[in-house]
């Protein structure tokens, strides 16, 4: 029973599950469905392959909304894409900016140009 609740996710590898994995998931439209492999001339080339690289997040967004008892629960690695992360971002950002305009003087930059006194 517990084979039919669990989809374990591998990359690369058809979205099967059941006891004799002979159960599958496939997309009509957006929407995840249930084939099972033999019936309606279904063919493991018809079921989802797993690509937790994929960049655009739509695909595991899909599979992170299914639930028992609709669908079996996936299991694994939804997705893993590597991306540079924001405060790597902005200390790049810091170094060109030094590398074409020298290190920043805050004292130089507050007393430049025109200033007034606020008595």
């Amino acid at each position: 029973m517990h084979d039919n609740r669990t989809l374990y996710l591998e990359h690369g590898k058809p979205m099967l599950f059941g006891k004799e994995r002979k159960r599958g998931i496939r997309l009509r439209g957006l929407d995840p469905e249930i084939v099972t492999l033999g019936e309606d001339g279904v063919t493991e080339d018809d079921v989802l392959r797993h690509d937790e690289t994929k960049p655009a997040a739509s695909l595991a967004y899909i599979l992170s909304r299914m639930d028992y008892p609709d669908f079996p629960v996936p299991v694994g690695v939804l997705r893993a894409v590597e991306r540079p992360t924001y405060d790597g971002i902005v200390q790049e950002q810091e170094a060109l900016a030094i590398q074409r305009s020298g290190p920043g003087d805050l004292d130089k930059m507050f007393n430049s140009g025109d200033t007034w006194m606020v008595e």
